[in-house]
């Protein structure tokens, strides 16, 4: 079994971004908090597109307008092997994962033998 065994987890990010549209395909967003505040990190150019966008808002369409970007992935399961390696359990092979030191381990973590001393079940 894995030490420090960590089940796989959904993990739901939520972002925001400050749109100037000009139209529905089209215009300048930066990213934001949910309050329209300008998050740190603007490069020179984009910061000059800002300050444009502010001067002129009547150019666009929706001038402005915060939006909410949520996105959803799951974390891989995860554990320490015997040797001292981090390794993450996806289903690298017939649902089992191989750590760098050649033990192999299921997705709950469990150790297994290697897959050359599987025996294949003939009631499939």
């Amino acid at each position: 079994m894995l030490k420090n065994y960590t089940p796989r987890e959904r993990v739901i990010r939520v972002s925001y971004e400050l749109r100037y549209w000009y139209d529905d395909c089209g215009g300048f967003s930066f990213p934001c908090d949910k309050d329209g505040n300008i998050l740190p990190g603007l490069t020179e150019a984009a910061l000059n597109n800002l300050r444009e966008c502010r001067k002129n808002p009547q150019r666009f369409k929706y001038p402005g307008i915060v939006r909410r970007w949520e996105s959803h992935y799951t974390e891989d399961a995860h554990g320490t092997c015997e040797c001292g390696r981090e390794v993450y359990l996806y289903d690298q092979y017939m649902g089992a994962c191989e750590c760098e030191c050649g033990r192999w381990y299921n997705l709950f973590g469990q150790e297994l033998n290697p897959p050359e001393s599987w025996e294949e079940d003939e009631d499939f």
